[in-house]
């Protein structure tokens, strides 16, 4: 499987809004508090994807 922009920003999206709300649920944050955090890190996570995939590791190549 080829690792490119769509999947990469897919799977760091994934990973950022999973880590998002486990960061949420641990400090019990209300409504307010789970959207953000989960917007925020799925970002980070969206751009870090995009990121490996296009000059980080090179699969199949």
């Amino acid at each position: 499987m080829k690792l490119d922009k769509n999947i990469g920003i897919s799977l760091g999206f994934l990973a950022g809004t999973t880590f998002g709300s486990g960061v949420a649920f641990l400090f019990r944050l209300q409504s307010y508090g789970v959207m953000g955090s989960v917007a925020v890190f799925g970002m980070i996570g969206a751009f870090t994807g995009l990121f490996i995939a296009k000059y980080g590791l090179r699969m199949n190549r």
